[in-house]
């Protein structure tokens, strides 16, 4: 008797971000008749934002303990993979595509290793790139930029790379409303320009820029106020930057709030300067708001914007070029609607919910199909 395809998803951690996001929306969205799903954590024990929601589906979460060394937490994973007897185990980053595809070896399933960040990060990981160029079935990767690179180094060895770009939703709320609670909650001015970017505070998401560009725009009678959404190892230095350059009332740490996308349309423009990336969710959130973006012109994120006519992106990490075009957003209003306006249709025609799901599901059908193991006919 025929049955669906079990597919267990090793997760390194579920906390709030873009790339567990990702995962939440393809497990409440995948065809349960389809594909019988599990997941395991590798970070329990923190109270991870997506744990609940994902339990909440329905889902068996299991959580692999921390305590052990490498090798005791991979004897844990295969004695409930046993037990489960999947098709397909999926390792949803790099750090777990490794474990996802040594444990498909030992129990004939397919495997698959997420890359959700640039090529140059994953190959900077050198023994875990080795171990998933060498162990894994296939790749899954959020971008076309990180797909080539892959591909050109994998060369003839017969393996899959799928390009699945995120999914984002519309955003939509009540612009006044956002924007007297968030004016309450965090004293910020009405009155002002409102520039918001979201994600963790580390070295690659320089924003260290942004509070150099807020201090530069001072100068030009921008009447800016940054909200930063996001916490991180680089938070309190960020911080004492802020006050050594005495922009303590222009710029608001909010800390990490989860879903932080659903304030976007209180603000009025949306500024990121991180060098490293897969396929950046807020960049994709900020336009499905409606919002201006300003960034660099990086591969990832011209998957994403066209320069001038769905945002404004300019040479990487030139901080007058970014402090140029956040002024020239400023103090257009037209501009700021214009370029807000054709973000929003690009972005929800390009990445929608539906074109991911079916992506995926392409994904984990390709991969089943041949493998010599009884997908669906046990």
């Amino acid at each position: 008797m025929s049955e669906s395809p079990r597919i267990a998803i090793i997760a390194g951690q579920l906390v709030v971000g873009g790339a567990e996001r990702q995962l939440y929306l393809w497990l409440a969205n995948l065809d349960r008749q389809r594909f019988e799903p599990i997941v395991l954590t590798l970070h329990p024990g923190y109270n991870d934002f997506w744990e609940k929601p994902i339990e909440a589906l329905g889902i068996p979460l299991y959580r692999i303990d921390r305590s052990t060394n490498r090798l005791s937490r991979f004897r844990e994973i295969l004695s409930i993979l046993k037990y489960f007897n999947p098709h397909l185990i999926h390792g949803w980053n790099l750090f777990s595509g490794v474990y996802a595809a040594a444990a498909a070896k030992l129990l004939r399933a397919r495997s698959l290793c997420g890359v959700r960040n640039t090529y140059a990060t994953f190959a900077r990981h050198k023994l875990l790139a080795v171990l998933a160029l060498w162990l894994s079935d296939g790749f899954v990767v959020n971008s076309n930029s990180a797909a080539a690179e892959l591909r050109a180094r994998l060369g003839r060895r017969n393996k899959a790379v799928y390009v699945v770009p995120n999914a984002v939703d519309p955003i939509q709320g009540n612009r006044e409303e956002l924007r007297r609670e968030l004016a309450d909650r965090y004293d910020l001015p009405e009155q002002a320009l409102w520039a918001v970017s979201i994600g963790r505070m580390e070295a690659s998401k320089r924003f260290d820029l942004l509070l150099d560009l807020t201090a530069a725009l001072r100068e030009k009678d921008a009447n800016l106020q940054l909200v930063l959404f996001g916490d991180g190892p680089e938070r309190q230095s960020l911080e004492r930057r802020a006050l050594e350059f005495s922009l303590k009332e222009k710029v608001t740490f909010a800390g990490e709030v989860p879903q932080a996308s659903f304030w976007l349309p209180a603000f009025d423009l949306f500024v990121f300067a991180s060098v490293d990336e897969g396929l950046p969710n807020v960049i994709m959130e900020a336009g499905a708001a409606g919002l201006p973006i300003a960034a660099w012109k990086l591969p990832f994120y011209e998957e994403i914007l066209e320069d001038e006519k769905t945002g404004l992106l300019v040479e990487a990490e030139n901080l007058p070029k970014l402090v140029e075009a956040v002024n020239r957003l400023a103090h257009s209003r037209q501009l700021r609607e214009q370029l807000g306006a054709a973000a929003r249709v690009h972005i929800l025609r390009n990445f929608s919910l539906e074109k991911y799901v079916a992506a995926m599901t392409a994904v984990y059908t390709d991969l089943l199909k041949d493998s010599g193991k009884r997908a669906g006919a046990d």
